[in-house]
């Protein structure tokens, strides 16, 4: 198959961040546009990156599963189905032990399922479609922008902050994966090709704090007997202080997350010794939340929801404060020299109220590939790319932090998960 002149200019990427977002983006180009030439940094050491334990887990439906399969070779869907955990509805706890049971049609309407899995095995998955070499581990943190190669004027080089060159291959592309406080949004956003001494800040200038604390995990347990099969349970402090969350991750695993909400410009974090990298460590982390939702109430299933986490070995429990990119649409996806283009958090983060951060990372990779494939040149097709997504992703956003909004103050938001479910790759 004969490449088009977008894949030709194309012939070599550098992926920034080697999350869910940066993996598809390797294997989609790779597979997709015939891209070869890629090298994948990521910050997070080689024993981090290969941890299937890591970052509790991700909610997969039609949308991200189509994306999944166009991108990946072999029956990576079914394989993802199997290891994970097969949604079939959802149950409200309500105050005075009454419950709301919702069915889960998403199979019967789309003849595909909801799945949750966790996190690091859907990144071991993706990075199994890459070849050996590829994924540079322990090598993302310190990239602050760009430079025209020397050698080759349709290339660039990374740089450091103090604009000296890294040691990586010049590549005609730049895709920024790199998270919610993403450098590469910031140089998208702030038109330039190094963030110099603004470095330390400038990733995180443009985001904004939704005023609450998800602590998550997936435990080896499943949830007591009395519990649905195949069901998420959800309740909801009466005061909308905290948000609790459990539900299947695959056979014996379930997956359990605790939203917190801050109030008086204290965080739930401030109170938890931090260790010698100013992060709170995670045994005193686990401890602050066990003491949270003992002060709740004696009810059933939060006394299970604490028995998973009482259970849950302290190094599995991540911590993620609610964030978003502000200004969503008032940049394109692409830098103006068509050099960067942004994926994943790094392009659209929005809030985990409808678990669609790493469904819409897979559309980003498909979309992105389908548009290089297609497309006369590589500048074409990062403007077909933006064009493609940014309404959706505005969308996403906008009714996300809606829901997140009404969940914790306990009201109903219009479900959109029927329009989330309809994407396909054109």
């Amino acid at each position: 198959m004969s490449k088009s002149n977008a894949a030709a200019q194309a012939e070599g990427a550098i992926i920034v961040g080697g999350g869910i977002a940066g993996l598809a983006m390797a294997a989609a180009l790779r597979n997709i546009a015939g891209v070869s030439n890629i090298k994948l940094l990521e910050a997070s050491s080689e024993n981090e990156f290969t941890n299937i334990r890591a970052g509790a887990a991700a909610q997969l439906g039609p949308n991200g599963l189509r994306a999944l399969q166009f991108i990946t070779s072999g029956d990576i869907v079914q394989k993802v189905i199997d290891m994970g955990g097969v949604l079939q509805g959802n149950v409200m706890m309500m105050p005075g032990g009454q419950s709301m049971v919702i069915p889960d049609t998403t199979q019967s309407d789309t003849g595909i399922p909801q799945v949750l899995v966790r996190w690091g095995m859907l990144r071991s998955v993706l990075a199994e479609q890459l070849p050996q070499g590829m994924i540079l581990t322990g090598a993302e943190s310190n990239v602050a922008g760009y430079k025209v190669s020397t050698q080759n004027d349709s290339e660039v080089s990374l740089i450091d902050a103090t604009g000296n060159p890294l040691d990586m291959p010049s590549t005609p592309l730049i895709i920024g994966a790199d998270g919610v406080k993403s450098t590469f949004r910031a140089l998208v956003r702030k038109c330039t090709t190094n963030l110099a001494e603004d470095f330390d800040a400038a990733g995180g200038e443009d985001v904004t704090y939704g005023g609450r604390i998800n602590v998550k995990a997936v435990v080896n347990k499943s949830l007591n007997e009395e519990y649905k099969s195949g069901h998420t349970y959800a309740a909801f402090a009466p005061d909308g202080s905290v948000a609790i969350f459990a539900g299947p991750a695959g056979d014996g695993l379930t997956y359990w997350a605790i939203s917190i909400a801050d109030s008086n410009d204290v965080t739930f974090l401030d109170d938890i010794p931090k260790g010698s990298d100013e992060k709170p460590e995670k045994k005193n982390l686990k401890e602050m939340l066990l003491a949270k939702l003992n002060t709740l109430n004696s009810d059933p299933y939060i006394k299970s929801v604490i028995d998973l986490i009482e259970q849950t070995p302290t190094d599995d429990v991540y911590f993620q404060k609610s964030q978003e990119a502000k200004g969503l649409g008032t940049h394109s996806l692409h830098s103006e020299d068509g050099r960067i283009v942004l994926a994943g958090d790094a392009a659209h983060a929005f809030s985990a109220s409808y678990g669609q951060a790493a469904n819409f990372a897979l559309e980003d990779a498909a979309t992105l590939a389908a548009c290089i494939r297609d497309s006369e040149n590589l500048k074409d097709a990062l403007q077909d790319y933006s064009k493609m997504r940014l309404d959706r992703c505005i969308e996403m956003q906008a009714r996300s932090a809606e829901r997140a909004a009404k969940a914790m103050r306990g009201e109903q938001a219009e479900d959109v998960s029927k329009w989330i479910f309809q994407w396909e790759i054109a």
